[in-house]
C-alpha cells in the first residue's frame, strides 16, 4: 500500500480530494497523518487515513526523569515548559499517548508510528549527547508498555539518527523489540533518518548500498520491518559545516529564537526531498513490507501532486 504524509487543515477538504482522486490513479491509496487539536476527531474520518504518526517529543527524557534543572535549561520558564509538554507532571506523556492510541482506533487507522529517540536542543549541532541509546530505549519501554495494551493497530517503531532506535545495531534493536509487550508490533524504516547516521554518503547510489547493508545487518529482524518512510536528503556534506556561528546565535537567543535556529538546522539536515535511488532494491530486502509512505516536503496542495508523481517514478 502506498500513502503519503498529510495533515488535514480546515477549509481545504475539497482541494485535497481533487488532488487525491488524481493520485489514486497512480496507485496511492491513503494518507499517514498526525491527529492534532486543530481539527475535531470526526473530521479525520472524512479522509483516507491509513496510518497515524503519533505525536513526537524530540526532547523528553529530562522531563520524564523529573530532572527539573535540565528541563529549565532547555525551556527556561513555566511558560516554555507548558507550551511544550502542556503540564509540569511526567504523567502527561502517558496521558497524551493513551489518547492518541484511542483516537487512532476510533478513526480505524491500520498502523501507528512511534519515534524512539531523544535529543536535547543544543545537541542537534554538537552530537555530544547526555544519554546512550540503551538508556533511551529503557525509558521508552516504560512508556510504551504502559500505553499500548490490548488490541489495536500495528505499532511501528521508527528509527532516528539520535540516541534510541537507529536500526544500525542488531543487538540493541533486538533488545528493544523483545521487551515491547504489545503484540501487534514492528518497525518502520525511515530512509533519510538512516542516511543521516553516516556522514560519508555522497549520492543516492551510495545511500542505496548503505541502507541495504543496514537492513542485512538486522538479520531475521528485517521480517518485522512492515513500513518505510520514503524521503531523501541533499548530499552536500552538511554535517561537516562549522556550526560555531549557529551555536553562538542559539546560545544567545530566547526560546523562540532558538526554536527558529533549530528548525532551520533540521530542515537542512533532513529536508524530506524526493528519494532518487533504487527503491526497488531496498524494498526487495524487506520480505513483509506492507506500508510505503511518501514522507515528502511540499509547500501547498498545488505542488503536492507533482512531487508525489515524481517520487512514484522511482517506485514503479
Amino acid at each position: 500500500m502506498i500513502s503519503f504524509s498529510f495533515i488535514p487543515k480546515s477549509k481545504e477538504e475539497e482541494n485535497f480530494f481533487k488532488v487525491y482522486e488524481t493520485l489514486k490513479n497512480e496507485g496511492v491509496t491513503g494518507i499517514e497523518t498526525i491527529i492534532g487539536d486543530h481539527l475535531p476527531l470526526e473530521s479525520y474520518k472524512k479522509y483516507p487515513v491509513k496510518g497515524v504518526h503519533l505525536l513526537y517529543y524530540p526532547t523528553w527524557l529530562e522531563f520524564w526523569k523529573e530532572d527539573q534543572e535540565k528541563v529549565r535549561e532547555d525551556f527556561y520558564n513555566d511558560e516554555g515548559i507548558l507550551n511544550y509538554y502542556r503540564s509540569f507532571k511526567k504523567e502527561i506523556l502517558l496521558k497524551t499517548f493513551k489518547k492518541q492510541f484511542e483516537d487512532a482506533k476510533k478513526i480505524e487507522a491500520k498502523y501507528l508510528v512511534f519515534h524512539v529517540s531523544h535529543v536535547r536542543p543544543k545537541h542537534i549541532f554538537t552530537f555530544d549527547f547526555d544519554y546512550t541509546s540503551i538508556e533511551v530505549l529503557d525509558e521508552t519501554l516504560k512508556i510504551v508498555n504502559e500505553v499500548f495494551k490490548g488490541d489495536g493497530p500495528l505499532l511501528l517503531f521508527e528509527n532516528l539518527p539520535w540516541p534510541g532506535l537507529t536500526l544500525k545495531d542488531y543487538q540493541l534493536t533486538k533488545y528493544f523489540f523483545e521487551r515491547v509487550k504489545y503484540e501487534n508490533k514492528g518497525f518502520l524504516l525511515d530512509l533519510s533518518h538512516i542516511i543521516c547516521t553516516e556522514r560519508n554518503i555522497n549520492n543516492f547510489q551510495e545511500a542505496d548500498q548503505y541502507i541495504i547493508k543496514k537492513i542485512k545487518n538486522l538479520g531475521k529482524l528485517n521480517r518485522f520491518v512492515y513500513g518505510v518512510h520514503v524521503n531523501g536528503i541533499d548530499f552536500k556534506n552538511y554535517l561537516d559545516k562549522d556550526f560555531s556561528k549557529e551555536i553562538e546565535e542559539w546560545s544567545n537567543g530566547d526560546r523562540n529564537g532558538k526554536f527558529k535556529i533549530e528548525l532551520e538546522h533540521m530542515k537542512n539536515l533532513d529536508p524530506h526531498k524526493v528519494y532518487k535511488g533504487d527503491l526497488k532494491s531496498i524494498f526487495n530486502e524487506l520480505p513483509n513490507l506492507k506500508y510505503i509512505n511518501l514522507e515528502l516536503n511540499f509547500s501547498s496542495l498545488d505542488c503536492l501532486e507533482e512531487i508525489i508523481k515524481e517520487q512514484l517514478n522511482y517506485i514503479k
